[in-house]
């Protein structure tokens, strides 16, 4: 493992910089060494933890949630052309506002 990955690992377990200070005098490394792999390893797991991907879902249940959405929505809209109409209005409201809310909450 080389100095700068070295550094990254500590970083990485969340140490602070003073335990990091610490941890690399006794591998070894002079202090310029020591304050230029800090402010590296600094923005590499900065980069890293910015970029993280995770484990977030690719967005599927958003398309099952307007799927059902889109299906009781024809079914309120026959049930608003067969009679039913204080129910099938009602119905569309509710579930259109539903639908907003999970949609434009990020």
């Amino acid at each position: 493992m080389n100095k700068l990955d070295y550094s990254v690992s500590l970083r990485a377990k969340g140490l602070s910089s003073e335990d990091i200070k610490s941890k690399m005098k006794e591998k070894g490394f002079e202090d310029s060494e020591i304050q230029y792999y800090l402010k590296k390893s600094d923005e590499i797991f900065l980069n890293q933890s910015i970029n993280y991907k995770g484990l977030k879902p690719k967005g599927k249940s958003k398309n099952i949630i307007k799927t059902i959405a889109l299906v009781l929505t024809f079914i309120l809209l026959i049930s608003v052309l067969l009679g039913y109409a204080k129910i099938g209005i009602l119905g569309l409201v509710i579930l259109w506002s539903m639908v907003s809310f999970s949609t434009y909450k990020r």
